[in-house]
Parts: structure tokens; C-alpha cells; sequence
């Protein structure tokens, strides 16, 4: 019986080369988006693949959902929260509702779905959740203020279920990619009004950000992240936090200490978390 892996926003990007790459190693894929695609995902293995319509902002639409991977391969023995949107606009521009909209998509839509995934996972005493973050998930950045709070606040959230979970068999790895070329900038990127201003006090910044850091085809897809993806889903990812791409490996040795890691591990002992654990 093949290992089942449920991904959310798996019609492009990262969800949708995790997807094909699961199909090929041998898992049952439950690919999940707001519109399910299955033709994106024709071929081999089309016997494990269930492509269902999950629109994470949206309670009823998760559970019925995980109903229906439940009902075709069992509960999921992994869950990648991948879904996600941009939103440029500096601070002061960003519309109250955008950035809401940013936080019901890119922080509680993963809770939503952990939390109904857990508790099987939690009887069953094994599962694995990957959260897809970004190299943003840990540094704010000008002009994209809105989706650096959304990944740092997943970011923060996953970091203690990491420490919640682990008693139960459950693993957490939070994957942290740097920037890519999937489309997600041209797909999946809400602009603030003042973006389009010339007269906005911004504006400089904008001009910067579309030339420089939304890049061009120079950068790389992202097979490697996928790649990074099903290790974690796998649970032979030893990190909490896997960084991929250059980008992504600079950023994170240039702010974070290799001691981190062994900080975050410990961490829970002063809660008497891992002391409960071991008795």
C-alpha cells in the first residue's frame, strides 16, 4: 500500500512539480487547489492520483476534502501546506482587506487543515507536515511587507507545533525557498493600488523590486524545491528549517547561527516537554 501525500495549491509552482515527483516515486497523491486541474497531472500513477477542488480559506471546503482523501487512501501520511499568494505594496499602501486576505490564505488556511489532519495522525502515531515558507519566512523585506508577516507568523505557529507534535511520532519541517521561476509573481501576486502610481512616495521602490528582485530567466525552476519537499514529507529532513536555493542559503547563514538548530531542539526541555516525553 503506497504512502499517501496530500499537497495544497498543487495545480502550479512548487505544489504541482511536488505532485508529478511524488507520482513518480510511488506515493498516492491527493493534489489539492481552488480548482482542481487533474489533466496537469496526466500520466503515469494516475491510479494513485486524486485531484480535488480544497479551497483552504474556506473550513467546509478543507473537510469535505480531507473527507475525500480519507475515504479514497486513508488518512494522510503527509501534508504539505503549500498553498499561498504575494502581495506587494508597502505598509502604508496595503489595503486592510488585502492583507487579510493574505492571512486567511497563507497562515490560517495551513492551520485549518493541520489541525484537521492531527488529530488521526496524532491515534496513529506517525505523520509528517511540511510547510512551504519562503526565505521571507524569517526576514521582513521593503515593499513586501504583507506576505513577510503571513510567513513569519506560519513560521512561529510551525515552530511550536514542531515541539507539540513530536511526542505523537509526528514530524515538522518548515521548507524556506528562495526565488524561483513557477509563475507564482505573475499567477499569484496581488498589487496594492500605489504600485501603479508615479506620484507614490514609493514608487523608487517599486521600480527596484520589478527589475530586480522578481528577477528573470536566469533563475532557476523549482525541481530542487520539490526535491526538498518529499525529503521533508519523507522525514528524512533532520532540520526544523531547510532553506533551498542560493538565495535562500545566503540569507539564512548571513542572519541565523549554525547553533540554531540545537537551540530550537532544546528549547522544549524548558517546558518539561521532552521531559514528559521520555518517561
Amino acid at each position: 500500500m503506497p504512502k499517501t501525500i496530500l499537497i495544497t495549491g498543487a495545480s502550479s509552482g512548487f505544489g504541482l512539480l511536488t505532485a508529478r515527483l511524488a507520482l513518480s516515486r510511488g506515493w498516492a497523491v491527493a493534489a489539492a487547489s481552488r480548482h482542481a486541474e487533474a489533466a496537469l497531472l496526466d500520466g503515469p500513477g494516475n491510479e494513485r492520483l486524486l485531484s480535488l477542488r480544497m479551497d483552504v480559506c474556506d473550513p467546509a471546503s478543507v473537510r469535505e476534502g480531507l473527507r475525500a482523501v480519507e475515504q479514497r487512501f486513508g488518512v494522510p501520511d503527509a501534508v504539505v501546506n503549500n498553498a499561498g499568494i504575494g502581495l506587494l505594496g508597502a505598509a502604508e499602501e496595503v489595503a486592510p482587506e488585502a492583507l487579510r486576505r493574505q492571512f486567511e490564505t497563507n497562515f490560517f488556511g495551513a492551520v485549518e487543515l493541520t489541525r484537521a489532519v492531527l488529530p488521526a495522525m496524532r491515534a496513529r502515531g506517525a505523520g509528517q507536515f511540511v510547510f512551504v515558507s519562503s526565505d521571507l519566512g524569517r526576514t521582513g523585506a521593503p515593499g513586501l511587507s504583507a506576505y513577510c508577516a503571513t510567513k513569519h507568523a506560519l513560521e512561529g505557529w510551525a515552530e511550536s507545533l514542531f515541539h507539540e507534535a513530536a511526542p505523537f511520532g509526528i514530524g515538522v519541517t518548515i521548507v524556506e525557498p528562495g526565488a524561483f521561476r513557477t509563475g507564482f509573481h505573475e499567477r499569484s501576486m496581488e498589487v496594492a493600488a500605489g504600485v501603479g502610481d508615479p506620484d507614490s512616495p514609493y514608487a523608487p521602490l517599486y521600480r527596484s523590486l520589478a527589475t530586480g528582485f522578481f528577477g528573470g530567466p536566469e533563475r532557476p525552476t523549482g525541481e530542487i524545491v520539490a526535491e526538498a519537499i518529499l525529503l521533508a514529507a519523507e522525514g528524512r529532513e533532520p532540520r526544523l528549517r531547510a532553506p533551498v536555493g542560493e538565495d535562500a542559503e545566503e540569507w539564512s547563514r548571513g542572519r541565523f547561527v549554525a547553533e540554531e538548530e540545537e537551540f530550537i531542539r532544546d528549547l522544549a526541555g524548558r517546558f518539561g516537554w521532552h521531559a514528559w516525553r521520555s518517561t
